[in-house]
C-alpha cells in the first residue's frame, strides 16, 4: 500500500463494505459518495506510519474473516448486509483492545473522508473557501480602521 500502489482488491472490497456500514445515512446524507470516500481513504493510506501501514491490512483481514469466529456467521464481512456489518463493527468496538482500536481508526478514516466531501459540505451549508474570503476581508477592514500603536 505504501509508495503510491493501489490497495489489493481484497483490501478494496473490505474498505468498500466498511464505508457502506459506517458512513451516515438518512437525514439528507444519502448522497452517492461512497466511491469518492473510498478513494480518499486509499489516497491517505500510504501516509500512515510504517507499523500502521503494515498492521492496517492485517486488521482488515481479521475484520473480513472474523464473522464465523466473532459473530457466529458463516460469511465474510464484505458479504454481510449493511445492518449486519454495522452490528459486527459495533461488537468489535465493544470488545475493546486491538479490535476496538481497528474499528475506531476505520471509523475515523471513513467519517473524515465523508464529511470533507464537497456534496456533504454543501448539504451541511459549509463553505470553507467563502468563509476564508469573508474572514480575510473582515480582517483587512479591521486593520484599516485600527489605530497604529508606536512603542510600548
Amino acid at each position: 500500500m505504501g509508495s503510491g500502489r493501489r490497495p489489493s482488491s481484497g483490501t478494496d472490497r473490505i474498505l468498500r463494505a466498511a464505508v457502506a456500514a459506517i458512513r451516515p445515512r438518512g437525514h439528507g446524507f444519502d448522497q452517492p459518495v461512497d466511491g469518492d470516500v473510498l478513494e480518499e481513504i486509499e489516497r491517505f493510506l500510504p501516509f500512515l506510519p510504517t507499523p500502521m501501514r503494515i498492521g492496517f491490512p492485517l486488521g482488515l483481514r481479521l475484520l473480513e474473516y472474523g464473522p464465523p469466529l466473532f459473530a457466529g456467521r458463516w460469511s465474510r464481512f464484505s458479504a454481510l448486509e449493511t445492518d449486519q456489518a454495522r452490528a459486527y463493527l459495533e461488537s468489535f468496538q465493544r470488545a475493546g483492545g486491538l479490535r476496538a482500536a481497528l474499528v475506531l481508526g476505520l471509523r475515523t478514516l471513513v467519517l473524515l473522508a465523508f464529511y470533507q466531501h464537497p456534496q456533504v459540505l454543501a448539504h451541511l451549508g459549509v463553505d470553507w473557501q467563502g468563509r476564508a474570503i469573508e474572514l480575510t476581508r473582515r480582517r483587512a477592514e479591521l486593520l484599516e480602521t485600527a489605530p497604529f500603536r508606536t512603542g510600548s
